[in-house]
């Protein structure tokens, strides 16, 4: 993958996917599916967040709470960068989402983003 500079300052996307963190693609946990299209998409980031309670469609709670035996807890893959790059990123997972799964687009504004310089991007085992 070809390395590229990041600038990433004023209007840019935010990109949220809300899927079931045991949700499968392929063998594999999709929010780690979706996170690893993002990078090979040349996204400048994404954050995976863990609930610890919530619901959905389902009308079910989904709860990490120790009394309760759960797996199933709600995730948010999240991508900040610009509008042309989100756009990109939606084609890219597109294919890959659930029906029952949750997709939202804002505006953001980016005050401070630090990408090095000559550092190394790219997949971390």
């Amino acid at each position: 993958m070809k390395e590229k500079t990041m600038k990433l300052l004023g209007k840019c996307k935010a990109l949220r996917i809300y899927v079931d963190e045991d949700l499968k693609w392929h063998n594999q946990l999709l929010y780690r599916a979706i996170v690893e299209k993002l990078l090979n998409s040349g996204l400048a980031g994404a954050t995976v967040f863990k609930g610890i309670e919530g619901f959905g469609s389902s009308a079910h709670i989904h709860s990490s709470r120790i009394l309760e035996i759960t797996e199933n807890l709600p995730v948010m893959v999240e991508v900040i960068d610009a509008s042309k790059q989100i756009i990109k990123a939606l084609n890219a997972v597109e294919p890959m989402l659930p029906k029952h799964c949750l997709v939202t687009v804002q505006d953001v504004r980016v005050l401070h983003y630090h990408a090095p310089k000559g550092g190394q991007r790219g997949r971390r085992n």
